[in-house]
């Protein structure tokens, strides 16, 4: 699979779009047109909506420039990469990793004892060791700029992460609030999911751009 410049520049510049125009949908259905069918579509704090289509289209594309690079290389740990990276991307598609942890949540007392998302811990090894290697992997073979992009990527998807963390400490604790009022406390928490959904989307917008520059690209326009 290889990439001219401006096909990869056009898709991921029309990616970045279309996450502005959600964005800007989600405001709408949330301030103005809440329990709405525009509410039900454009949410982007609720799973399975456009914007969770986009961070699982871009794993896919993660998914299918390892295994590319793989083709390209040999190297077996690309071949691992684009396991793991299809893996993601349909498990955000389907809402798998939500649907595992609220079973075991509701059935056993397995991990009952850590206060926020359990998919969190369950996930957390693979999670990291991929990432791990994408990161080491793409900063071993970059040039000076794309090694910038790979530090911003790691800092928005951490800090995704983080409020996702942050996020099931106030759904499991319902003591917790950021104001007294409720409207309020709403409106804080709306807020915090869209940026950790957004930064998600972008996070992996970038490593996915990255890694097809610097290993998809038709050779030609290197």
């Amino acid at each position: 699979m290889y990439f001219s410049l401006f096909f990869l520049q056009k898709i991921y510049r029309t990616g970045f779009l279309l996450m502005l125009i959600l964005i800007v949908l989600d405001f709408l259905a949330f301030f103005y047109f809440p329990n709405t069918l525009l509410s039900d579509l454009f949410n982007a704090t609720r799973e399975q909506t456009p914007l969770t289509w986009l961070s699982s289209l871009a794993m896919f594309f993660l998914a299918l420039a390892s295994l590319s690079t793989f083709y390209r290389t040999g190297e077996k740990m690309w071949y691992f990469l684009s396991a793991v990276f299809f893996f993601f991307s349909l498990d955000d598609a389907v809402y798998l990793h939500e649907r595992i942890s609220g079973y075991m949540q509701d059935h056993t007392l397995f991990l009952s004892f850590f206060p926020s998302y359990i998919w969190i811990l369950m996930y957390l090894p693979l999670l990291l060791f991929s990432l791990g290697a994408l990161i080491y992997l793409l900063w071993r073979d970059a040039i000076k700029n794309s090694k910038k992009l790979v530090l911003m990527a790691l800092f928005a998807l951490g800090t995704a992460i983080f409020l996702d963390l942050v996020d099931g400490f106030f759904l499991k604790d319902t003591s917790l609030v950021f104001c007294f009022k409720e409207a309020c406390n709403l409106t804080v928490l709306h807020l915090m999911r869209l940026l950790e959904e957004v930064l998600e989307a972008l996070a992996l917008g970038i490593f996915g751009y990255t890694l097809i520059r610097e290993h998809c690209l038709d050779s030609s326009q290197k």
